[in-house]
């Protein structure tokens, strides 16, 4: 499995997040922090959908050819419980 995308953006999320540290501790604008916030957020969620994208196009496919396909449905489906 290939997570470099989501590497690479997690990795961004990880710099914003010391930038978002840095800016409370110099008690820099409010909504200048929670705009940074939101941006971070957004970046996590973006690597969450790229892990999940990676997940679907190789273990769950791989799971129909091996016949295992119910149980990755059932992983799917509590992913989704949770995710939404």
């Amino acid at each position: 499995m290939k997570h470099d995308d989501a590497l690479k953006t997690l990795k961004v999320a990880k710099g914003q997040l010391d930038a978002i540290i840095k800016m409370v501790e110099d008690e820099r604008y409010c909504i200048d922090i929670s705009n940074q916030v939101q941006a971070a957020l957004a970046l996590l969620k973006k690597a969450q959908k790229q892990i999940i994208t990676e997940h679907l196009n190789h273990c769950v496919k791989e799971s129909f050819i091996n016949n295992n396909a119910d149980e990755k449905i059932k992983e799917i489906e509590r992913l989704l419980e949770r995710v939404i």
